[in-house]
């Protein structure tokens, strides 16, 4: 079976309190620094074949440390990108909070485009598409890391596990975090969401 871990950015000075989308020069703090060896210890005996990013740099920043521990490059993905927030980047969720739109955001997604950027039904399928070209391009016996995130990686598990996209606020993606999905015989499963590996009850690929 192909393996793909999407994994979210480390923490940055952004996280929970402005819409970075894809400003540039958003980086990790200590504590996503702190992360991002934390994933290289979890994932140090996973037979990882290739490691794909956002070319954003809290992104890549948090796929370096595992590139270098596993002798692999970084391979950047247009398509693991963020969603394209448009008018809305950069502005703050308190700011955000105030719109009227906002609750069409997380009431009925599927109708919501960003002013001057994406809707979340063209990020959707972006990203799923992304996905399955890695998987139809890797052998059923490779792992892959990809690196993104939180939205991203929320729609693409709420496409493969068949959800109605007004759901895909419900799944957490913490920083860092760890969801897994995995094909067999042409079907895709979703074992594992959020893996948390700077908790004790995340570490999925702990051996006892």
């Amino acid at each position: 079976m192909t393996t793909v871990l999407l994994i979210r950015h480390g923490l940055n000075n952004w996280v929970g309190k402005r819409l970075a989308g894809r400003t540039p020069d958003v980086h990790l703090n200590e504590q996503g620094r702190n992360q991002a060896q934390m994933i290289v210890s979890v994932l140090k005996d996973v037979p990882i074949n290739s490691i794909y990013s956002s070319p954003l740099e809290r992104a890549i920043e948090t796929a370096q440390p595992l590139a270098l521990a596993k002798s692999l490059p970084v391979i950047c993905n247009e398509n693991l990108q963020e969603i394209d927030f448009g008018d809305w980047q950069g502005k703050t969720i308190k700011q955000l909070r105030k719109l009227k739109l906002w609750k069409l955001v997380h009431q009925e997604p599927q109708k919501f485009r960003f002013p001057g950027g994406e809707s979340f039904v063209e990020a959707q399928e972006r990203l799923s598409s992304a996905i399955e070209t890695f998987l139809s391009n890797h052998p059923e016996d490779e792992i892959v890391a990809c690196f993104s995130h939180s939205d991203s990686i929320r729609l693409i598990l709420t496409h493969f596990l068949g959800l109605p996209l007004q759901n895909f606020h419900k799944i957490a993606v913490d920083t860092a975090s760890i969801s897994v999905l995995f094909s067999k015989n042409g079907e895709t499963f979703v074992p594992y969401i959020n893996q948390i590996i700077d908790k004790p009850f995340g570490n999925i690929f702990k051996k006892d």
